[in-house]
């Protein structure tokens, strides 16, 4: 009899618990479908503040939704590499267009070239190769000549790729937001609130996207620097005590003469007005004096 009672007084609350339960969920039923009539209502009336704040909401869930099922990426790296040659006598020349030819050879490109004679000839090119030929490239450079130094470097994008591509989505869906809000404007006030926000948005979105296609160039491409130098040739002579005050001296001449020279040029005009004056003034001074005698 006891247990008997005991498994009714069980079910009774287990009923009593579902009635609650129910109850609940009518409630938060209720309340959900009232809050989206006071949200159609706003937008309706040209859409408030607190629109705006739910669907900015709305927009960052839906891109972390986006986010989650992104595909995974393989690393992203940006490789450059130094590269100093020397090469025979009078081999610059033929240095330089043999570097242009390995850069052609790859599917590159010759960024710039720079070849002067200072008393030891030097050379040097930059080139971009695509990344998967970044190493053959860089040991086709170095059979021009014998290598005095190399420095190879790499660095790792892939996490700041993955952050910047997930704040471009999540920027996009809040502008999609708000270009909706846009057409549904009733009021020049709300129009203009939306377009500030618009602006600034699209206006990040644009300084993402570029700062990614630069970071997809940089990977897609590598970038070889190259310095040439002949062996054999003789260095400039450094300048000794006694040229570096001959050349003080021969300036400070050089600029003595020009002075005199600009100030002869400067007078010269007004010599023949001072030698009449000297001339009338003799011819004037005996009547002067006899005057005041």
């Amino acid at each position: 009899m006891r247990a008997a009672r005991r498994t009714g007084t069980g079910m009774r609350l287990a009923v009593v618990a579902l009635a609650v339960v129910a109850l609940a969920a009518a409630c938060a039923g209720g309340s959900d479908e009232s809050d989206a009539r006071g949200a159609d209502a706003g937008a309706g009336s040209g859409g408030s503040a607190r629109e705006m704040a739910d669907q900015f909401v709305a927009a960052d869930e839906a891109a972390l939704r986006g986010s989650a099922a992104l595909p995974s990426v393989g690393p992203s790296v940006v490789k450059t590499a130094q590269l100093e040659l020397r090469v025979g006598r009078d081999r610059i020349g033929d240095a330089v267009t043999d570097a242009v030819a390995v850069a052609g050879r790859y599917e590159g490109f010759v960024l710039s070239t720079t070849v002067d004679d200072d008393g030891r000839a030097r050379g040097t090119v930059v080139l971009r190769v695509p990344a998967e030929h970044f190493e053959t490239a860089l040991s086709s450079l170095e059979g021009l000549g014998d290598v005095e130094a190399k420095t190879v470097s790499g660095e790792d994008v892939s996490e700041e790729f993955v952050d910047l591509e997930a704040r471009a989505r999540n920027l996009r869906a809040q502008e999609a937001v708000l270009l909706r809000l846009m057409r549904r404007a009733k009021t020049v006030a709300g129009t203009i609130r939306v377009q500030s926000e618009l602006s600034s948005i699209q206006l990040e979105i644009e300084r993402i996207e570029g700062r990614l296609r630069y970071l997809r160039d940089q990977t897609a491409l590598s970038t070889i620097t190259l310095r040439l130098e002949e062996s054999g040739a003789t260095a400039a002579r450094p300048a000794s005590v006694w040229s570096d005050a001959w050349d003080r001296t021969r300036a400070g001449f050089t600029w003595l003469v020009t002075a005199i020279v600009v100030g002869g040029a400067t007078i010269l005009p007004f010599v023949p007005l001072v030698l009449v004056a000297l001339f009338v003034w003799r011819l004037v001074r005996p009547r002067v004096a006899e005057g005041r005698s």
